[in-house]
């Protein structure tokens, strides 16, 4: 078992070397002034501003030490509904200073969406702003949140785990290579300037390989869920990318316009990370059904060693009609549950439902589930297709015998 996890990982760290060396090398002969034109733009132009507007601008954790009550404050024709909080700061060079200050409730000018009020012991996230006079100004950000979201991570392992047992394990160490290549290489490469589309597609090539590795080693039933994973997913993609095109997505959702007016020198193409976001997203369905449908032929195969392949396909093409019919509601309803507050807020705004699909927004995520949902569809043929044609030869192995020979009663005809 370890020899078998220390060949998995050297092979992981050895296919994320050569792609991202691929990656790198394709985006520096396509560009090979770029980076030195970027560096010198940051050296000579931004470089002296950021230092001078930003370097008195500092984020740190805080403890509240005393919450107020909640009450209503109006700016000119806006009213907030805001707290009053004594914190504590937790970090930096202001370590161990207490500023009481206003938690900003209200997310919206009407109030009709309010934080949490905070209570004392909670930890803050809080932007610390020094002006020329010397004088700092506190400005509680958020909550802090990322501490729950390690602890339900670690809980959501140990579950997996106790309850899986061995192959609880392999599930978890399949899952840390997928987070691993989802960082490592499709968010840093494409952060890097690298094409979002083959880098899409080449991290869930690498994603299916290892995976697969993990959970089944190296054999006809692996080999077949890889290839008709990849072949799901390269169909989602494509058809992403064609109704992507005819829709005119531009990817350009609101929290992608508000945050890219921040971007100093990074720049993205939005459309292409509409492909790579639904690639993505339809791999994990794609890799389920693809594995179920080559286990299930798998078994068959072993069962009925004399079975033709036209009859292995036909019996693949029948499990995944029962499949299909899960799968595919997987996809939608994770959608719909993700566009759920837009569409009802759209709703409240009294908008008739084809002006709610016009909606970018809402497009894109309806596009998104369908073109995702079709990977799953084309998983199915192309998985029994493929482990029909590796199996394509067939070893009859007969109970009984016309000719005894020798007092044997078994012949094995190839």
């Amino acid at each position: 078992m370890l020899k078998k996890i220390a060949l998995i990982l050297i092979t992981f760290v050895l296919m994320i070397n050569c792609y991202m060396g691929v990656i790198y090398a394709a985006e520096a002969e396509s560009n090979p002034e770029g980076n030195s034109e970027t560096q010198s733009t940051e050296e000579n132009n931004g470089g002296a501003e950021l230092v001078e507007n930003y370097s008195d601008i500092i984020e740190v954790k805080a403890r509240v030490m005393k919450a107020g009550e909640v009450r209503k404050v109006t700016t000119g024709s806006v009213e907030d509904t805001v707290q009053e909080v004594t914190i504590e700061i937790l970090e930096g060079e202001y370590k161990g200073k207490e500023y009481t200050t206003d938690y900003v409730l209200s997310y919206d000018i009407d109030g009709k969406i309010l934080a949490y009020e905070l209570k004392e012991g909670n930890t803050v996230m809080v932007q610390l702003s020094q002006d020329q006079t010397g004088e700092v100004t506190v400005t509680v950000q958020d909550v802090q949140r990322d501490i729950y979201i390690y602890i339900m991570f670690i809980v959501f392992l140990a579950s997996v785990i106790l309850i899986g047992g061995k192959e609880g394990i392999k599930a978890v160490i399949g899952l840390l290579i997928t987070m691993l290549c989802i960082w490592f290489i499709l968010v840093k490469a494409i952060f890097e300037g690298a094409n979002p589309i083959w880098t899409s597609i080449g991290t869930s090539a690498i994603i299916i390989v290892l995976t697969f590795l993990v959970i089944g080693g190296i054999n006809r039933k692996v080999i077949t869920a890889a290839l008709g994973t990849l072949g799901g997913v390269v169909m989602a993609g494509i058809m992403a990318a064609i109704f992507s095109h005819l829709a005119k997505l531009s990817g350009a959702c609101e929290d992608a316009i508000q945050l890219s007016i921040n971007m100093k020198t990074v720049t993205f193409n939005f459309r292409d990370l509409i492909f790579a976001g639904i690639v993505v997203s339809a791999l994990g369905a794609c890799m389920d059904v693809g594995m179920s449908i080559a286990s299930s032929l798998d078994e068959i195969k072993n069962k009925a060693k004399d079975i033709s392949w036209q009859e292995l396909f036909k019996s693949g093409m029948s499990i995944g009609k029962d499949v299909i019919g899960t799968m595919t509601n997987t996809l939608i309803l994770a959608y719909v549950g993700g566009a759920l507050k837009l569409i009802l807020l759209f709703l409240a705004c009294e908008m008739p439902i084809s002006e709610i699909f016009n909606k970018e927004v809402i497009a894109e995520e309806i596009i998104s589930a369908i073109a995702g949902s079709m990977g799953v569809v084309y998983t199915v043929p192309v998985t029994a297709f493929i482990y029909s044609f590796l199996n394509r030869k067939k070893t009859v192995y007969k109970t009984t015998s016309e000719n005894k020979v020798e007092g044997k009663r078994s012949l094995k005809i190839d």
